[in-house]
């Protein structure tokens, strides 16, 4: 069968989409003609013209079947896509999307079939049916819609040797997805259960039927890693997507020692990988440091103590926190947190504690996003049990945007502005603050200078930064004196 993937990157950046590459692979290897609709580059186009390359890509390559793999924030594209195109074509939708709002996309008038959870082996036997003219409707993980009925199957035992799939299929991506970075995941799963995450409904949707963190061997992971090196020779960085690589200290070691063996010792290729401080100890960090690993990236998400445990159900103080940072520090490895404001009930005093504990940890890279509450999480049931989701939830395209809850303890502008400059408030001195504060303004100046600020930051705070930075600060306050509005004075903790 020839089968058309769609990937409807709204955003735009350029990564590629594992579970499209692992599916397409699996595909391949039993004979299927596999090709990708890719909207990463051309998403800033009229949606007409994506409309027109679409039906073009259908009309060459005369698929028999689309399958698409969908986010939340991608969902009401992608079906806008396949309305548009007419195709009269079966449609299958997987990915996080359908698995967490399974009654909602089944019942979407494009979609004939949605894929619950993994699909590697479900989608293989449906292609199979299909092609055979064989009956549908009982295939594990998938739904389908036949003659106004749903057929709504329960999800199969989860795949206990990923070693057993293909390598991902890397070549249907388009070469610039590829610069200099390489992405793989070890493993799947998460065996932690925060509130906020989809591995939450992920370990609640497989319960009873396998279990949900899984490990691929060390040799497999190092020779799916050569093999795409040697594809793409320009990578010079490797990052390792899973979410607690160093969770048991002998795969680490093992990993280390054959890195250094193959990769490390023969391609000099660094790597960095994602933590949690509880799952980091001198001894990891020490192999990772031989190995040639550069970056260590844990979740802080909040510097609340009592709401990070109690809410967001991340059990770890403070001081395991600030230890895991200063340890990977000491070592010489780069550190990266990530962080949220707007979380439900959160207050102006719970980002300047999250922002204080990025500054105990001395952190290198920051990120910060906007709480979003995904579709499946019990912090998701929270917000809508208390009346917190935004009636303009639909309308956000990025966790980088206004927040899509009603936060009683905090105004949406309040929230926006701290997002804003909640790097700033890390990395600068607090005696700094009360200008920062001003940033937090929406307004054409705060938001130049904020732009100002940040590059500031990656640069390095020197006097002749900071001087050119109070320059641009003042100049703009004298252009337009009552611009800043009066907001509560700056916490500092």
């Amino acid at each position: 069968m020839n089968v058309i993937l769609v990937y409807p990157n709204v955003n735009g950046q350029r990564q590629v989409q594992m579970g499209l590459a692992s599916i397409s692979a699996v595909l391949k290897q039993i004979g299927h003609k596999v090709e990708l609709f890719d909207t990463t580059f051309i998403i800033k186009e009229p949606f007409g013209d994506i409309l027109a390359k679409f039906r073009q890509k259908i009309g060459e390559f005369k698929p028999d079947i689309i399958l698409v793999g969908a986010r939340s924030l991608e969902f009401d594209f992608a079906t806008k896509l396949l309305r548009g195109a007419e195709a009269n074509l079966p449609v299958i939708i997987g990915g996080q999307h359908p698995t967490v709002s399974s009654e909602e996309v089944i019942k979407n008038d494009i979609v004939d079939y949605i894929c619950v959870g993994e699909g590697e082996e479900a989608i293989v036997e449906l292609l199979d049916k299909i092609e055979k003219n064989e009956d549908t409707t009982s295939i594990k993980n998938i739904w389908v819609k036949k003659n106004g009925r749903i057929f709504r199957n329960p999800v199969r035992p989860l795949m206990s040797d990923l070693d057993k799939l293909p390598f991902p299929d890397w070549d249907i991506f388009d070469k610039r997805h590829v610069s200099t970075l390489g992405k793989f995941e070890t493993s799947r799963g998460c065996p932690y259960s925060c509130t906020y995450c989809i591995n939450d409904y992920m370990q609640s949707l497989y319960g009873g039927v396998g279990g949900y963190h899984r490990e691929k061997s060390v040799k497999r992971s190092i020779e799916e890693m050569e093999d795409f090196l040697q594809k793409f020779p320009q990578v010079n960085y490797i990052f390792l997507i899973d979410e607690t690589f160093t969770l048991k200290t002998d795969r680490v070691r093992e990993f280390c020692k054959l890195y250094t063996e193959r990769i490390k010792g023969k391609l000099n290729v660094p790597f960095g990988c994602m933590t949690r401080p509880e799952a980091l100890s001198e001894e990891k960090v020490r192999y990772l440091k031989e190995a040639g690993c550069v970056e260590i990236a844990m979740g802080i998400e909040t510097g609340n103590e009592k709401y990070r445990k109690e809410v967001l159900d991340r059990q770890m103080p403070q001081e395991s926190i600030v230890k895991a940072f200063l340890m990977a520090k000491k070592a010489g490895i780069k550190t990266y947190s990530f962080n949220m404001v707007g979380l439900p009930n959160e207050t102006r005093d719970d980002v300047f504690s999250t922002i204080e504990l990025n500054r105990k940890g001395k952190v290198d890279e920051i990120q910060c996003t906007v709480f979003y509450p995904f579709k499946g999480t019990r912090l998701r049931d929270f917000c809508e049990e208390h009346d917190f989701i935004d009636s303009s939830e639909k309308e956000v395209a990025s966790y980088y945007e206004m927040p899509t809850i009603r936060n009683p303890k905090m105004p949406r502008n309040e929230i926006a502005g701290l997002f804003k400059t909640f790097i700033i408030y890390c990395k600068s001195p607090k005696i700094f603050w009360p200008f920062v504060r001003l940033l937090e303004y929406s307004n054409p100046i705060s938001v130049n200078l904020c732009g100002i600020t940040n590059t500031f930051i990656k640069q390095g705070f020197r006097p002749r930064t900071f001087r050119i930075l109070l320059d641009h600060l003042f100049a703009n306050l004298l252009k337009m004196p009552r611009i800043f509005e009066k907001l509560p004075k700056v916490t500092q903790t």
